[in-house]
């Protein structure tokens, strides 16, 4: 009876899939979540790299030897203040982070799914990580991110069963749990780590640019993603162009490019009038 049990294909959503498919999809998720998007030809170039590194003795183990086998994360362990600048900071966060799960949500979808992700499945989603947010804060946590990486992965492979990255979901807590499983992939040199983000992030780019291009490159959006993606990362290059505000907006809009990006991009998207249909750049 078992023997005639029907599996489901891992580019199908809903189904649960073999093992022999899904536990390897699932540990390739979580590598992804770590160096980024990982193909084979990049994982022969990490082992390749690894044992290099090892050679040239810039490999250490020490972190591995000094993890213990099991941990239980501490409830409360920084204590609970409430520090309006801080207060502000994070909530800047995490309506950042809620656009960044739009991106991820559309890209995932127009990449493995091809089409666009219904109103349900991304107010789904930004609900799921704001519940992690909280959740996550108890126990000195800050605001979770979808990891754009796994989106290189979906549009590469097209996997999108939901058993496959809800076992992807059980290692991470697995790797939460036994510290000693976790502190084995520290130990992967910064050199190795780099050349293998490459590829993520080059795929992150084109999927946004993919994106653009859906929406059209007309003179609105091209003033859009011009000015806010220049502003964004004109003020994390010029030093001292924010010294004469106060600290708490310093720490807010000075640390990362993606907070002013993404601000000014919701805002002239909002103000800017909309373009009649079939207007050219």
């Amino acid at each position: 009876m078992e023997s005639n049990k029907k599996y489901a294909k891992v580019t199908e959503f809903d189904g649960v899939p073999r093992a022999g498919e899904l536990l390897p999809l699932a540990f390739q998720h979580v590598v992804a979540m770590i160096v980024g998007c990982v193909t084979p030809a990049i994982r022969i170039g990490m082992i390749a790299g690894y044992i290099l590194a090892l050679v040239l003795g810039m490999v250490s183990f020490d972190n591995v030897a000094a993890a213990s086998w099991f941990q239980l994360p501490p409830v409360g362990q920084f204590g609970i203040k409430f520090v309006p600048s801080a207060i502000a900071a994070m909530t800047i966060m995490c309506i950042i982070e809620a656009v960044e799960a739009i991106g991820d949500l559309t890209s995932t979808t127009c990449g493995g799914m091809d089409r666009d992700p219904s109103e349900q499945e991304i107010s789904g989603g930004i609900v799921g990580n704001g519940l992690c947010s909280v959740i996550g804060a108890f126990f000195g946590g800050l605001p979770t991110a979808t990891f754009s990486q796994n989106v290189g992965i979906v549009i590469l492979t097209r996997v999108i069963n939901r058993y496959v990255l809800g076992a992807a979901a059980v290692f991470i807590l697995i790797a939460g749990f036994i510290p000693k499983a976790a502190s084995v992939l520290t130990t992967i040199p910064s050199c190795v780590l780099g050349g293998a983000t490459i590829s993520v992030f080059s795929m992150i780019a084109m999927t946004g640019i993919k994106l653009i291009q859906k929406a059209g490159f007309t003179s609105r959006t091209m003033m859009i993603v011009g000015v806010s993606v220049a502003l964004g990362s004109g003020i994390t290059q010029a030093e001292g162009c924010l010294q004469l505000f106060p600290q708490w907006f310093v720490t807010i809009f000075g640390g990362s490019s993606v907070v002013v990006t993404t601000i000014l991009s919701i805002f002239l998207n909002t103000i800017l009038p909309k373009e009649s249909e079939g207007e050219e750049a």
